[in-house]
Parts: C-alpha cells; structure tokens; sequence
C-alpha cells in the first residue's frame, strides 16, 4: 500500500490511494469433508466444511449391509468432496462407497482417499478430541472442567463417532496447508454439532428420481456440462419449494427433502407454522420477515476470515445486516409467539447480545468509507488517538503538493516532472522519470539527492524535503491502519465470544425460511393439513399429484385407503395411458411431503408414520450403472424386498415387463407372495401391472384389493377418465394397445397389420399374407432365376 503525488510543472494530478474493494457477494462453494467408520454394522462420521469451520458429528445408528442405506442418506446430505476412512472398514462399506465415487455421475466431484489405520485408534482419537478447542468452550475453565463439557457435547461412549471425529482431526492436522493454502496456519472449529438420523424415512435415490422430488439437469452449455456445481434443477418437487429468500434457507430446504422425518412432534410443530402463515392475517407479518430473511447468510465463514484478519469489507456489511436483521426477526416473532410455538421460541431467543453485537459495529465501523478504501475503517469519535492520525493524514496531501512543487524547483531544467510517493519501509520518496535510455550510475547522481532505487522508468530519490516529511508525518498510515486492526481485534474477539448463539438463531430463521416458502406453495395451490396418527393408515381422500397440480389446470383426483382393515396392498390395472403410474407417485409424493412437515395436495388426509420408502418405478440410466434395464428393474425390486419392513411404502410400476411374459408374471408373483406370507407385517403396497392372471398365483387374502383406472370407447379409441374404481380390469382392457397406438400416431396400416396378427394368435393360426410383401418377395424371386439363368454353371 503506497500513497503518490505526481507533479508536472505548474500541473498538480493527485493518484488515490490502491486498494483492493471487492462488493461481490459471498458466493464460495462450501466443501465439505466427510469421515466414516462402521463395524458390527454400527456407523459413526464427521464431517467438516473448508469454508466456515462448521464440524458435524453424527450419533452412532445402525446400518445395514450391504445396501448402507443410512450411509447414502448422509452423504447426500452433507455432498462432500473428500470421503475419508481406513482400509479396514466393513467391506460392505467400502463396496458402497467405492460405487458411488466412481460412479460415472460423480464427475469427479468426491474423492476417496484411505488413510492408515493407526489414525483410526481409540485412544489416540479421544486424545485428539480433548485437545479441540471450541468457541462456545466456558471461558478460564480448568482441564476437568474442559472435559466435562466436551462430554455434553461428545458422546465417547459411540465408539464409531469418537473413531470417526479423531480421524478427521488427524486429516486436517495433517493435510490443512494443502486443503488450505495457508502454510502457517492451522484448522480452525468455529462450531460442533450433532446430527441424528434415527429418526429419517429412508428414500433410495432411485425412488427420489422417479418420483421427481430431485431432478437434476446438465447445463446446455459444452463448456460448462460436467463441471462441478453446473447442474440445475428440472421439473421436481424440490424445484417447485426452492423459492426461499435467503441462501441458507435454500440449503435448509434441500436438507429437509433429505432428511424426512417420522417423528410427529415435529412435524406437528412445522404444520402449525405453516397453519399461521397460511392465514390472510398474517400476510403482513410474513412480507415483513421475508424482507429481513433476504439478508441472512451462514456467518461462519465470515467470522473465519474476521479471526484470521482476511475479511474484506463487504463482509463486515453482510455480518451486520445478518445481526441486525436476527435480531429485527426475533423481535417481529414476540408479536405474533403465542399463536404458534414456533415462533414463540424464537420470541424467546435472549437476542440482547446479539444486539450488542451490531450496535458496536454500527458505532465503531464506517461502513460507507471501508467500501471506498477496501478495508476496516473505524468511525470519527470512537478513539482520539486514532482521529488525531487521521486529521494527520488529511493534511499529507497538501504537504507531498508543496514538497513536490519545492524540489521540482530545485531539480535540473531538463526533467519536466516528479512524483512524491510513501513507501512504509523507506519512508516518502521522490521519483523522476527516466531522462535517457541508458543512463549510467555516475548520470543517475543528482545533487541533493541520495539515489535509492530505479523501477522500470522512474528513478527514486530521498531528498531533503522526503527527510522532512518523515520527520514531521513518519509512518502515519502504517500507523492508523495498525490501530485500526489492534480495534477489529478487540471487535473480533466479542463476537466470537456470541458465535454460539448467532449460528442458533440462524439455523432457525433457515428453517422458519423454509416453512414460510412452503406456506406459499400452499396456499397457492390449495393444500390441506394432514391429520398424523401412530396408526398403520394411508387414507387420502381426492389426491392430487403436486407436479401435475403445478403444470396442468384439469386434473382428475382419487382417493386411497391403505390400512389393515381397508386392505394395505392395492393392486392396479387397465390400459396404457390411463394413469396407473400418475395415482402410484401422487401417494408416495403426498406421503413424502407429510413426512416432510408439509400440508398435501388432497380434500383430506390422514397417514401414519412411515419408516421406508422404496419404489420400482423406472430404468434409471442402465448405461450409466453398466447394467441392462431389467437387471435395474431388479436391483430395485431386491432393495424394496430386503428394506421394506411393516411401517414402510413400497410402489412397484409394471415389475417384469423387461423379460418374457411368463418370465415376468413368476417373478412379481414371487415378490407379492414373499410380502403377502408376512400378513399383519405387510408394509403398504401399491403395484400396477398388465398380467390380469396375477390373482390366480398369489396368496388369496382380505388385505390384497384390485383397483382399475376407468375408461370408455368412443368411435374406436378409448377415452381415459383417469377415475380409480374397485375391482380388476377385465380381458378387453389389454386389448386397448391398438388403439392406444393408433391415438398416438402409429400409421394405420401398421395398426390394421397388428389387429390381423393379433386375432391369429387368439386362433392360433397363421396371419394372412401382405400382398405388398408377397409382390416384393416374387419381384426378388424373378430377378435372382434370370441371374441363376444367364450365370454358366
């Protein structure tokens, strides 16, 4: 940082100060590290995010091999870059993780990296985790004391968590100048969570795909198709709920369709905020909210460049517009708390710190002079000393234009120009431009002058005026601009201390964020609140698909009941294109968004907690997965076999339509059978097929009920009326597949061929010959007995 004063003669031209202003907004992608560690089927991880220095632990589940389907839950949740875990971990495990990192639509994007096993000891990792070193750690405690609250916040008893933790604090000790870029500095925790998976409805990816929830586009663009981050999200349920205001609400938002939920507590709790926003009358107190919720950002990583003195001054703007904005929410809820419990906790929230917070920041940082200068700029009045350098430094441009224009006097005629400039090691110097090319040192000398240095064409000398302004102004700037950081230092540390608190309170402003945007949806499109029982129940009541509710204005509704009265096995058939497939995914769709705490799409409802959520729905990407589109078919259908348990969905569209028809028939009779011999266990199954035989071979019991899809013929061609009614649909309904055709622009002559071979088979007779064939055939004939006959054999 240097200050210059140029001076032609009789021209003063003053050049600003160099800084360094950047007003872009915080846009850093957050990675994030991932540990794990599973034995006798037990699975602990921590994960660590580069950015903020926001470490997670999870408490120690289940998860059961070979599929690992708590595992998958994690990792799409966290979507790390890095997996990190030893050699001699369960080799289920290792298989896992091993086909998702190579799987071709990772694109590089994670990294397996395997680390000796010695990192993975007990001891040693309860060593590493005792000397952590927390924020929100009680200030002058004593080694016993530290402990005791590291053991509220650690259980050491998940001996798979405490493995993983130790782990993934050996990793950053070792590798944080590489993952950094920071030679000297080390890994800092800014703060340490737990997450629970305990109590997650556990979705495949799979079923999360063919129920649209996610669906995830490559950008259009060549360049930009498979780089990290360039994907964007289709026509999806997650789509239709991401409008949130702020970025850590859309982050929540993806969090919460990943983690759906069974316990019915909170779930409650989230239908009663979305109950309160729902309501004309808190239409202003919504707007009001979202105003603020524009301007709250994950502060961790802010504080992170504040404490290591990086943070630009952009930063220091959206940390106070985070605080003041927290505070302002908290405050909107103290109004409104007692309608909703919600609401009423974060009224609740002691904020007065938080307060504090920006108060000081307000009074000690000026923020409109750090935009301009590109750095910390501490307000007039907050510290004389610091005001009475700065009334210094107001004056330095006066005194460098006269000193410039007193020693331009005193130099040789022929040089027309100089420039006065502050360097902090050498003090003000006087530059001059290079008079000739090629000057030798004894032609550099000028008197008066003590020559210094020449860079590029200017020459650089101390003269009597330079040594002037050092006497009087010395390091005046170096000096401020020190002041300045002994005060951010003593800022800095005050928040910190609060950080604990402030990442609270936005973690639940994220999720008021979420639920106030699923309100919105809503109340748009007319959802009811569902009614949560412990009952093993699906009763919806006119269902509706959300997509199609979004995209389409007419659409036909249905109801359902599963339940062990109701029957909770429904067996689907009818023709093609007459909606089997819309009515399966609209139930496992309103189940989802019931366990993700929203209301649903229906007249009515009411559902039980689900544990599972599987689905045959799809050949998702057979290339992809270097598989055949029934060996797909079938690796979903095994995975809904050995997860599903009695509190589970199970939606299985057309199973064995990809081999032969007897081949299939066997197979989904194997399947139903093998759920329908568990009897009350039966989880809740929703099967559509074309194999109208299927009842003769499976297991004649009161909790299998057969539906069909409606339909008429008008003029040769069905008409879908999309209504489910009971019973099995009879022989002439897979006889619409001619018609179905023809309706959607086979040519008719391909269809009238069909009808011919069709009612041969039905005769077991052979279809009357193609004229159009029978002439080509006889013109082939013809032309290959004149080349027989001209040919001397």
């Amino acid at each position: 940082m240097y200050i210059t004063f140029e001076y032609k003669r009789g021209i003063p031209v003053v050049t600003p100060l160099i800084n360094d202003n950047d007003n872009e907004d915080e846009l850093e992608d957050e990675e994030r590290l991932l540990t794990v560690c599973c034995r006798s089927g037990r699975l602990g991880a921590a994960s660590y995010t580069l950015q903020t220095g926001e470490l997670l632990i999870l408490e120690e589940i289940m998860d059961r091999a070979p599929e690992h389907q708590i595992f998958l839950s994690l990792f799409n949740q966290i979507e790390p870059v890095k997996i990190i875990m030893d050699g001699k971990s369960q080799g289920t495990l290792i298989s896992a993780v091993k086909k998702i990192v190579l799987n071709d639509t990772n694109d590089g994007k994670c990294k397996l990296i395997f680390v000796s096993a010695k990192d993975y000891n007990f001891e040693a990792c309860k060593r590493r985790i005792h000397s952590l070193s927390l924020p929100n750690e009680p200030p002058h405690c004593s080694d016993e004391e530290r402990l005791v609250f590291l053991r509220t916040v650690v259980d050491f008893a998940q001996t798979q968590t405490v493995h993983a933790l130790g782990a993934m604090l050996r990793y950053l000790d070792l590798n944080w100048s590489n993952l950094s870029m920071n030679l000297h500095g080390k890994p800092e925790f800014l703060s340490l969570k737990r997450i629970s998976l305990h109590d997650i409805v556990s979705i495949d990816e799979d079923t999360y795909r063919g129920l649209q929830i996610f669906s995830s586009m490559s950008h259009p663009s060549g360049f930009k198709k498979g780089a990290q981050g360039s994907n964007r999200e289709g026509l999806s349920l997650f789509q239709l709920f991401s409008k949130c205001s702020s970025k850590v609400g859309h982050r929540r938002m993806r969090q919460l369709f990943r983690h759906p939920t069974n316990d019915i507590e909170t779930l409650r709790r989230r239908q009663d905020v979305i109950g309160y926003f729902i309501r004309p009358q808190s239409d202003t107190i919504m707007r009001n909210i979202c105003t603020s919720l524009r301007f709250i950002k994950n502060v961790n990583g802010i504080l992170a460049k504040i404490k290591a003195l990086s943070a630009k001054a952009y930063q220091w703007k959206s940390l106070y517009n985070a605080l003041y904005n927290v505070v302002l929410i908290c405050e909107m809820c103290e109004s409104v708390g007692q309608d909703c419990e919600y609401l009423e906790q974060l009224a609740t929230y002691d904020t007065n710190k938080l307060y504090e917070m920006a108060l000081y920041m307000n009074r000690i940082i000026d923020f409109d002079l750090s935009k301009s200068e590109g750095k910390f700029t501490v307000k007039a009045g907050v510290d004389p000393d610091l005001d009475i350098k700065k009334q210094t430094m107001a004056s330095l441009h006066g005194l460098m234009s006269e000193t410039a224009k007193v020693e331009l006097e005193r130099l040789p005629t022929f040089i027309e120009e100089c420039t006065m400039l502050y360097m902090p090691h050498l003090g003000y110097l006087l530059g001059v431009k290079s008079w000739d090319d090629k000057l030798t040192m004894e032609e550099k000398e000028l008197p008066n002058m003590k020559f210094m240095f020449q860079n590029n064409d200017y020459i650089h000398y101390k003269s009597k005026g330079c040594e002037e302004l050092d006497v009087m102004i010395g390091d005046t700037y170096p000096e401020i601009v020190a002041h300045e950081t002994r005060i951010m230092m003593r800022l800095t540390s005050i928040l910190l201390e609060n950080l604990h608190t402030l990442a609270t309170v936005i973690d639940k402003c994220a999720e008021l964020d979420c639920l106030i945007t699923i309100s919105k949806v809503c109340k748009e499109y007319n959802y009811v609140r569902p009614t949560l029982t412990t009952d093993k129940v699906i009763d919806v009541k006119e269902g509706k698909h959300p997509l199609y509710l979004a995209s389409w204005d007419n659409f036909v509704p249905n109801d359902v009941t599963c339940s062990r009265e109701a029957g909770c096995v429904k067996i689907l058939t009818g023709p093609n294109s007459s909606g089997k497939s819309v009515f399966m995914k609209q139930i496992g769709l309103i189940a989802f968004l019931a366990h993700a705490g929203s209301w649903v799409p229906a007249a009515a409802a009411r559902l039980g907690p689900l544990r599972r959520l599987h689905s045959r729905l799809r050949s998702a990407e057979p290339v992809a997965a270097h598989m055949s589109a029934f060996l797909v078919d079938l690796r979903q259908m095994s995975l809904a076999l050995q997860e599903a348990t009695s509190d589970s969905l199970i939606i299985i569209d057309e199973f064995g339509k990809g081999t032969s028809e007897t081949d299939g028939l066997a197979l989904l009779a194997a399947c139903l059978n093998t759920y329908l011999f568990r009897e009350e266990d039966c989880p809740h199954l929703l099967i559509s097929t074309h194999f109208l035989n299927l009842k003769e071979f499976i297991v004649d019991t009161p909790i299998v009920q057969f539906l069909r899809l409606a339909h008429v013929v008008q003029g040769g061609r069905p008409v879908f009326l999309f209504r489910v009614t009971a019973g099995a649909a009879g022989a002439a309904a897979a006889c619409l597949a001619l018609p179905v055709g023809a309706a959607s622009g086979i040519h008719g002559r391909v269809v009238r061929r069909a009808e011919r071979v069709l009612e041969a088979l039905a005769t077991n007779t052979l279809p009357p010959a193609s004229e159009k064939i029978k002439e080509k055939l006889k013109t082939i004939t013809e032309m290959m007995k004149t080349e027989l006959l001209a040919e001397d054999i």
